[in-house]
């Protein structure tokens, strides 16, 4: 995962920004009804994104044409993102474009690997429809990472995923994503997650769900076999003759670089899993 700031834009203005392109006189003032609700539903989302609560949002499961809130029915709060956020001829449309265009160097912050081209909603908008345009919900992401969730929640602080623009500290500081490196071949890369023996259980069960609910473990081990050929080839015919000892020294080279730009890359986990694998350093780069 991938820090960001988060969003300057509150869900007043938001708000402000879609109703002005909404042109049914009754759907604008039916939301425009609704103004206080948004702005609290922003501070409540912020404080619990703080305080990692985010799970403890009450579910909505009733049917699109319901009432939900206000004289609003649950599909025109769902819409108000398709209609007026993502629509480009919409003045809402701005939000959309700013929010996407933070992705830190246009990478997906989710996986840290795709290119950002949509914004997830980390609660779904078909369960949470208050906070379908809510800046704070909206996460720049890359097709695999926002159409693999669909409309997955969470129940349980563990079975949160991180977010972007609230689980800094320890989900960054800390290494909890290694590798280990399969005798096959060609050599192949496996992925896990093993966070510090000392963080809270609930910590460790995130960065797990995390971990699963995108399908990192197999995104990340497809990259990592296209890497791994261009590292058989370059040790191949660089330092084959040297033996065992310099392939490690490079490796070591590698993952140090890979570390300190972000602890928790799947560069990091590979080359740090290939400098300590003795069958590897000696013999397994040269396997086809």
């Amino acid at each position: 995962m991938r820090v960001m700031a988060r969003p300057a834009t509150s869900a007043s203005d938001t708000l402000t920004l879609c109703v002005s392109g909404i042109v049914n006189a009754s759907l604008r003032e039916r939301i425009l009804e609704l103004a206080p609700t948004f702005a609290l539903a922003g501070s409540n989302y912020s404080a619990a994104g703080i305080t990692g609560e985010l799970y403890s949002f009450p579910v909505n499961n009733q049917p699109n044409e319901e009432i939900v809130i206000g004289r609003v029915r649950k599909d025109e709060l769902k819409d108000m993102y398709s209609y007026y956020l993502v629509e480009k001829s919409k003045p809402g449309r701005s939000v959309y474009d700013l929010i996407l265009s933070s992705a830190p160097n246009g990478i997906c912050p989710l996986c840290g690997v795709g290119h950002a081209v949509t914004l997830d909603h980390f609660l779904p908008k078909a369960k949470f429809p208050i906070f379908s345009i809510l800046p704070l919900n909206l996460i720049p992401a890359c097709r695999d990472c926002n159409t693999g969730k669909l409309t997955a929640y969470a129940k349980t602080f563990g079975e949160q995923s991180l977010h972007p623009y609230f689980d800094h500290g320890k989900y960054i500081d800390d290494q909890w994503l290694f590798a280990r490196v399969e005798q096959t071949v060609p050599a192949s890369i496996r992925f896990f997650v093993a966070p510090p023996a000392n963080w809270p259980d609930g910590d460790k069960e995130r960065v797990l769900s995390h971990f699963m609910s995108l399908k990192l473990g197999e995104r990340f081990s497809v990259l990592a076999a296209g890497e791994l050929a261009s590292i058989n080839a370059m040790l191949k015919a660089y330092i084959v003759g040297i033996g065992p000892y310099a392939v490690r020294e490079y490796l070591n080279a590698c993952t140090m670089a890979e570390l300190s730009l972000h602890k928790n890359s799947w560069k990091a986990a590979m080359f740090l899993a290939l400098a300590g694998s003795n069958w590897f350093c000696q013999t397994g780069f040269q396997l086809e």
